[in-house]
């Protein structure tokens, strides 16, 4: 009898009498079990969490935990996500009024006591440097309006703001069920992990048109992504696939290392079997969870690969053969399961593996919308130069900085209208200092004579 002994990804490994045996259970148009149902509109339904309708976050209702366990095992996004949050904030942020002079838009850089004196009355740079860290992962920041008591006092104040972390935050699911950003009036914060209710609270939405409403509330900054109502969606969601390949080539190696691997399979399983099996699953359980239901698929795939281990593999395997049937799809299409047998060559199989890995890097660099010449990324001991870091820095600057500046300082910007009304035309913004190449850099203060 087969024993599944370890599971990396889309790959099972498995233990029989003739040695060990991996088997590659990948589906013909599914590449990745995270996104398993995300291709339903998991916003267009609540879910009821401690009684209350939430709007969920990814099929689950836990995108953001499921983003950081996989940002996590990778090694480029965490550093890619670093370098692009560290441009954007700079030199830090810093007080400005815009003018126009020769029919250019200046930002001019301005001291201002009375704003500044409130903005170290709390730790105002940790706030800009966390709404920017959720920004460049979540493409939305969850902001805590701190009123305090001048709302009792009639007083329009903001006293601090926080940013709150995406794992523990959700819209709460609008009354008039509109689903629509705009409608949102409630907000729920806690343990979205362990779901404990007592850790739960809820929070009215934040009016900035009306900020004495409540003393502490919570709004949702965000840009818009194409199609999805409610919350934005990673610019990297698309690469999802190609981060898992790549985080799961370390472990393979390091499993084909410790478990030399006798002989491998790659079982092309047809989509629409395990559609009709979730269809049926359903239908048995009509009361499941979509979790419990996916729980249920995996113990049943567990169970095929046992079958064809234990038909593929053994000592006493000559003569065996795995039999199934095809079946037909509602489209007319002919659907069939496919066993193809992998020879030995470990070297060539880590050769593959180390190819796609690198592919599996340009695209997740690409997914994270930074330059590779920014990413300090080395491909096969090559590295950008220095004129190829300075235009890219340029454009950079020049094109992809001014929409996250304004969404994760939207809410400081925000309370600075409000709290000094008559200080009108005053902004707060990210100061970047303009880097120059060296040709264009007196002698005397070039880089090369400054180390």
């Amino acid at each position: 009898m087969a024993e599944i002994k370890k599971k990396i990804g889309n790959f099972h490994f498995l233990d029989t009498g003739a040695g060990q045996y991996a088997l590659n259970m990948s589906l013909s148009n599914e590449m990745s079990t995270f996104f398993n149902g995300s291709s339903r509109n998991w916003d267009g339904d609540p879910v009821t969490i401690a009684g209350v309708k939430v709007v969920p976050w990814g099929s689950d209702n836990n995108l953001p935990t499921a983003i950081r366990d996989l940002l996590e095992k990778n090694n480029l996004g965490p550093g890619i996500l670093e370098r692009k949050a560290g441009l954007l904030y700079g030199q830090g942020p810093m007080l400005y009024k815009l003018k126009v002079e020769n029919n250019e838009r200046i930002q001019e850089w301005v001291i201002d006591d009375d704003i500044q004196d409130w903005l170290d009355s709390w730790d105002y740079k940790s706030y800009v440097r966390n709404a920017l860290v959720e920004y460049t992962h979540m493409k939305g920041v969850f902001v805590k309006y701190h009123c305090g008591k001048a709302v009792r006092l009639g007083k329009q104040w903001i006293a601090r703001l926080e940013c709150l972390h995406s794992t523990d935050s959700r819209m709460v699911w609008p009354e008039n069920e509109s689903r629509r950003l705009e409608d949102v009036r409630k907000y729920m914060t806690g343990d979205f992990d362990s779901h404990r209710s007592k850790l739960f609270k809820l929070y009215p939405a934040f009016d900035k048109w009306n900020p004495t409403a409540a003393e502490t509330a919570v709004k949702y900054h965000c840009m818009r992504s194409f199609g999805r109502n409610m919350y934005a969606i990673s610019s990297f969601y698309g690469s999802v696939p190609w981060l898992e390949n790549a985080n799961n080539l370390p472990e393979i190696i390091r499993h084909l290392n410790e478990n030399m691997i006798a002989a491998a399979y790659i079982v092309h399983q047809p989509e629409e079997y395990w559609r009709q099996k979730e269809e049926i699953i359903r239908s048995i359980h009509p009361d499941w969870m979509d979790d419990k239901v996916y729980a249920e698929l995996e113990v049943l795939k567990d169970k095929v690969t046992r079958t064809i281990a234990d038909v593929m593999a053994g000592k006493e395997n000559a003569g065996k053969f795995f039999t199934c049937v095809d079946f037909v799809d509602p489209d007319g299409h002919v659907q069939s399961w496919k066993i193809e047998p992998i020879e030995m060559n470990i070297d060539k199989y880590i050769d593959a593996q180390a190819k796609i890995s690198r592919i599996a890097d340009s695209s997740t660099t690409s997914g994270f919308g930074l330059n590779p010449a920014l990413s300090n990324i080395i491909i096969d001991g090559k590295g950008d130069s220095g004129s190829q870091m300075l235009y890219a820095l340029k454009i950079f600057y020049g094109a992809d900085t001014q929409i996250p500046e304004e969404i994760a300082l939207e809410a400081l910007n925000d309370a600075i209208r409000i709290n000094f009304p008559h200080k009108r035309g005053v902004f707060m913004g990210m100061y970047r200092k303009v880097i120059n190449k060296e040709d264009n850099v007196t002698a005397g203060d070039r880089v090369t004579n400054q180390a």
